[in-house]
């Protein structure tokens, strides 16, 4: 009889279902991601405009995951929630990441996404006196985002080691102020208690606009060179237990890279419909022009900050190659 096969297909059917439906649910119910601000986190800012990972996890699949964002001005205040498993992808410069990369290299291997960007960060000022790092006293005021473990931070140390020695890199920590870039211009340009920031576009360009507001440095004098400034990352866990999620993920952010290179005018829009209109589009688009300034997920000088921090003891991991930071995804890029 045929009717005993038909059960026992019927019944296969049914577990083969059932093993896709555990499949699907084992992806996360929701994806959390955070950027920061300035025109650096421009591809994270495209793919929430265009909604570009739910366009991917729709093609996955995956129609109901939810996609959640947040903004914070710190990318260890980033770490400390993807730590607590409240966040599933970080952005922000890559000191921030290296230590985290650094305490989780046995649980939960945070590693890197993709870099974000590569573009220079200025050291400007309202004090007069001050033609480079020597210059600064105990009675000035740095702002600086993140000070202390910050990208900014890094560069400040770098510049303060090449001037006065490898042992006192840390020289002009003690005159940094944590603050935002948004309130750290602000302050700065008030004249009140800050009279210096380390920053990023596009606020660095909009200080440089006021009279009385000068250059100290580039972070590309300090690295000699391009250098990527921001990057995103997240954690081995959710990338193993969330394969289809992750992808999607990666997949927008490619995407919203290759939407700024292709039509950087568009993106330039985004921009600064992001801001509520509080950006020129003119200016931001002659900064999207400026050959300095590049969008890419390859990893361009990371060795460096890791070399660095090895040397002056902040980062205890040493790491052989960037490809020990970073996941498989953008192994075929030209690194370095």
């Amino acid at each position: 009889m045929k009717f005993p096969r038909l059960i026992s297909l019927f019944f296969v059917a049914i577990v083969t279902l059932a093993g896709m439906a555990g499949n699907a649910s084992a992806e996360a119910s929701e994806v959390r991601i955070a950027l920061q601000f300035g025109i650096g986190y421009l591809p994270l800012t495209v793919m929430q405009h265009d909604k570009l990972i739910e366009k991917h996890l729709k093609a996955s699949g995956l129609d109901n995951t939810k996609v959640v964002w947040s903004k914070t001005g710190a990318g260890s205040a980033m770490n400390d929630a993807l730590l607590a498993g409240q966040l599933d992808f970080a952005s922000g410069g890559i000191p921030p990441f290296l230590l985290l990369w650094g305490k989780t290299r046995d649980n939960l291997d945070v590693r890197g996404v993709g870099a974000l960007c590569s573009m220079p960060n200025f050291l400007n000022t309202s004090n007069p006196n001050i033609k480079s790092v020597k210059d600064f006293t105990d009675k000035d005021r740095i702002a600086v985002a993140g000070a202390g473990s910050s990208v900014q931070t890094v560069y400040l140390q770098m510049a303060v080691a090449k001037a006065y020695g490898d042992a006192h890199y840390n020289k002009l920590n003690p005159i940094m102020v944590k603050l935002s870039h948004p309130d750290g211009m602000v302050a700065l340009l008030s004249g009140q208690t800050i009279d210096a920031q380390f920053t990023s576009p596009p606020f660095q360009y909009e200080e440089l606009e006021h009279p009385g507001i000068h250059k100290v440095l580039s972070s590309y004098d300090v690295m000699e060179g391009s250098n990527s400034f921001l990057m995103m990352w997240g954690t081995g866990k959710f990338r193993k237990e969330n394969p289809k999620t992750y992808q999607a993920v990666f997949d927008a952010f490619k995407e919203a890279t290759e939407s700024i290179n292709q039509d950087k005018k568009r993106a330039a829009e985004i921009y600064v419909e992001s801001v509520n209109g509080k950006a020129s589009l003119d200016s931001i688009l002659k900064m999207l022009n400026d050959p300095e300034i590049k969008y890419t997920l390859a990893p361009e000088g990371i060795m460096q900050f890791v070399q660095f921090m090895n040397k002056v003891g902040t980062l205890k991991s040493k790491a052989a190659s960037w490809k020990d930071l970073f996941f498989p995804e953008v192994y075929n890029l030209p690194g370095s």
